[in-house]
This record gives structure tokens, sequence and C-alpha cells, in this order.
């Protein structure tokens, strides 16, 4: 019977047609998801903007939509290792649904913080994430999820552009109208095209012994007790907080600071989407097979601190590009090792729980972020954000050299199966 329960645990053969239908249709859905969220977020900028929206309470909102992320984030794993990633995707779809609606009939700052509510839900990337793990063995995964990464990109390739031409020449209003849209196509597209179980028939057997309830606290503990799963998510959380200093005060200063317009910043954002896209589609591949996952960590933390000091010293738009790009470049390589590695150190039937967990680190730096690199912005400018973010990057540089920690997360399954007894 050990036998037969392995077999169903060895994952989806990677070439066969189902699996290719699967992974273009997820493409397809995560392109369109990217274009709604950034179309979506330019509209959310400038309502913010036209409602005078302080620097302080733009990192409070900033906060609010991290503390759904995170409430949200573990729940959304345990359900789609209980009922399959089609029905995982399409509640999120669902989810960025209610939000656009919501922010469509924005009026005030209290129907700002209403329209964040629903984001409780949106976790597209972890459940997008969870269905590649499920549809890949472990040689194939970091490239298969740069793919997923790539097509995210496409769609912020277009997502702004589209968003901030519709937001200037129409209204936000419009805009969020459009995403909402979207965002109810991609849940038929997912319901048609997704099966509705991907992962393992073993499965079956561990849900009957741990229980059904998406609330199970013991099987998040469970992964958290896995070393592997302690060390990736504590470099996870280091490695987030300066670059969630800069994210959540960027719009703010692109707007603000740079005077760009609705037009100016879709540009500028699509410009991160294509540096993104070449990244995950092309660059990951690449490095992945010349290089282990800690050297990979290293360089991609190194290319933060670069694009830290280039922020300090930024005085015109030209000067964002440039320090936009170290960080890209860093930032979507080391996501990608990093979800890619916990999928591997953890049971085939916990990937989508682990990669809660992983979305639960960065939404809880997500909600401390935002507030501090407001307040930073509002009473120091932004030049000290980058100051502070080299600092802690530098911080992690050196634990990734002098911390005891493995070249490489890929083969580390033995840890993990002896936490299940």
């Amino acid at each position: 019977m050990s036998t037969s329960g392995d077999e169903e645990m060895t994952p989806k053969t990677k070439h066969s047609e189902e699996t290719r239908k699967v992974l273009v249709s997820l493409h397809v859905n995560v392109a369109l998801h990217s274009a709604c969220v950034f179309m979506q977020g330019i509209a959310f900028t400038y309502l913010s903007k036209k409602l005078d929206v302080s620097p302080t309470v733009w990192g409070y909102l900033n906060t609010c939509t991290a503390l759904c992320h995170l409430v949200g984030s573990p729940i959304y794993g345990r359900f789609g290792d209980l009922y399959g990633g089609r029905l995982a995707l399409a509640l999120s779809f669902l989810s960025m649904f209610v939000t656009c609606s919501l922010l469509a009939m924005a009026d005030s700052v209290h129907m700002l913080f209403i329209s964040r509510l629903p984001m409780i839900f949106m976790q597209v990337m972890p459940g997008a994430h969870m269905v590649v793990a499920d549809a890949t063995d472990d040689a194939s995964r970091s490239d298969a999820m740069g793919k997923v990464g790539m097509f995210f990109g496409i769609g912020l390739l277009i997502g702004p552009v589209s968003g901030g031409w519709l937001s200037e020449h129409y209204s936000e209003h419009l805009t969020c109208v459009v995403a909402a849209a979207l965002s109810l196509l991609q849940v038929v597209l997912v319901m048609m095209f997704v099966p509705a179980q991907l992962k393992p028939v073993k499965q079956d057997e561990n849900r009957t012994k741990s229980g059904s309830s998406v609330f199970d606290v013991r099987e998040i503990a469970r992964l958290c007790s896995i070393p592997q799963v302690q060390q990736l998510l504590t470099i996870r959380c280091l490695s987030l907080f300066p670059s969630m200093l800069l994210q959540s005060t960027f719009p703010i200063i692109m707007a603000s600071t740079f005077n760009m317009g609705p037009q100016d910043s879709g540009f500028f954002m699509a410009y991160i989407g294509l540096v993104s896209m070449l990244t995950m589609g092309v660059g990951v591949g690449i490095i992945t097979k010349r290089f282990n996952d800690l050297t990979i960590l290293r360089c991609s933390t190194m290319a933060f601190i670069v694009s830290n000091i280039f922020m300090a010293c930024a005085t015109k738009i030209w000067h964002l590009y440039l320090t936009v790009t170290p960080a890209d470049v860093g930032g979507a390589t080391m996501g990608v090792i990093m979800n890619s590695a916990l999928t591997k150190v953890v049971p085939a039937e916990d990937t989508g729980a682990v990669m809660g967990l992983s979305g639960s680190m960065q939404h809880l730096v997500h909600t401390i972020a935002p507030s501090i690199g407001g307040w930073l912005l509002e009473h120091y400018g932004f030049p000290y954000i980058g100051i502070l973010a080299a600092a802690l990057n530098t911080a992690l540089v050196m634990y990734l050299f002098l911390g005891n920690i493995s070249k490489s997360f890929s083969y580390q399954k033995d840890s993990s199966s002896t936490t299940m007894v």
C-alpha cells in the first residue's frame, strides 16, 4: 500500500497535454489579474490624491490592505490544500471583483478603507504557485514559477498603462469598473480550464487524519516546525522589510515628489513590469542551472543595496528608472527562489499551506512597513527611506554570509517527513 501511495505522491508529468493546458490557462489568468491589480492601483492612488490623503494616512491604507492579506493568507492556503486550486483561484478573483466594485463607488476616505476589506481572500499568486507546485516536479519548479511571474509582469506592462490612460482621459471610477469586469471573466476561465484538484490522491487520507477545517492551527504549527521552513521564512521576512518600505511609499513619491501624472506613472510601472518579466521568464531559468540557492540569495540582496543607495541620491525621474532596475531584478529572483524552495521542503499535500505561510510573512511586514515609510516620507523625505533600506539589507547580507544556511534547499525533504509523525 505504501508503494501505491508513493506513486500517487509523485508529481504530474510536466510535459503531459493536460498539464500544459493547465499552465497556459494559469498564465492567462495571472496576466489578466496582474493587469487588474495595477489598473485599480493607479485608480486608487489618484483617488487618494483627489481626496487629500496624507502620506501618513496612505501608510494606514497600505497597512489595512496588508492586515487583510495577513489574516487571509494561512486560511487561503489551507483552503487550497483541502478544496483544490480551482476553487481557491476562483475565490481570489471574486474578491478582486468586489474590491474593484467598491473602489468604483468610493467618494470618501472611509470608502477607500472599506474597499480594502475584500482583499482578505485576494491571494492569486499563492494560489497560482500552489497549482504550479502540484503540476510540476522539483527540477522544473523554479523555472515554471518564474514563467508565472513573467506573465504577472506582462500584466504589469498592460495594467498601469491602461489604468493611467483610462484614469486620465475618463475617470478613476471607470478604470475600476473595467478591472471588475475582467475579474469576473477570470472566474469563468479558471472554472473552465483548471481541474478541480491537482493534488495527490493520498492527500485525502491526511485530510481525514488531521481534520478538514481550514482553521486547523496544528497543521500550520507542524509546517512551521520544519527547520528548512523556519530558515526560509526568516530570510524572507528579513528581505521583505526594506523592500516594503520603498514599495509602499513609491506611488506617493512618484505623484508628489516627482510630479508624475497618471500616464507617466503608468509608463514607469510598465517599465518595472518589463524588467520583472525578463528576469522571471528568462533570467531565473538560466541562473538556477548555474548557481546554488544561497549564492542567488546573496547576489539578490546585494542588488537591493545598490538600488537603495541610488534611491537616497535620486533627484530626477530618470534616476528612479535607474533605482528600480537592480531592485526589480533582485526582488523577482529572490521571490521565485524562496517560493520554489518552500514547496520543495514540505510534503506535496501541504504546498498550499506553505504558500499561505510565505504570503503571511509578506503581509506581516507589509502591515508594519507602510506606516513607518509614510512617517519617514512625511517628516524626513524619501532619501532617508533609501538609507534605512540599505542598512537593513546590509545586515541581511551579513547573515547570509555568516549564518549557518544551506547552499541549496532543493533536496531537503527528510526533515519535513520526520515532522509528520
